[in-house]
């Protein structure tokens, strides 16, 4: 199995997970495939990049995070109080009633990495 590639340009993926380990397991991967990655330690660090930087291509997002957790982004996205960005989730929760995102792009934790490559490729590109 081949593994995806980003698109010609360098590609900006922003990392939302409080996990330090996991976070800088998930940057060294997408960095591997040539995306340029950012990173946030939570939703609110992820609020202040959306709103004073360019719009990264995808986001990665975890649920579960202290002081504003990704549901609460993603309302904020959603709502169109910040930028439009595909993202994909990676958890641990068991269930994502009401979560606003394709369930093709939910991977549980611990994600295997050529599924989440290929699911920030996808979100990359605009599919669904």
């Amino acid at each position: 199995m081949t593994t995806p590639q980003p698109t010609a340009s360098v590609q900006t993926v922003l990392v939302v997970e409080d996990d330090d380990d996991t976070r800088a397991a998930i940057r060294e991967l997408l960095e591997e495939q040539g995306y340029q990655v950012a990173t946030a330690r939570n939703g609110r660090d992820a609020e202040q990049y959306l709103l004073e930087r360019a719009t990264p291509a995808c986001m990665v997002l975890d649920l579960w995070m202290p002081v504003m957790d990704g549901w609460a982004l993603a309302a904020e996205i959603n709502a169109g109080r910040l930028p439009r960005v595909p993202f994909v989730v990676v958890t641990a929760a068991a269930s994502y009633w009401g979560y606003p995102t394709p369930p093709g792009r939910v991977v549980r934790k611990p994600a295997s990495p050529s599924r989440l490559l290929a699911l920030v490729a996808d979100a990359v590109r605009g599919n669904a």
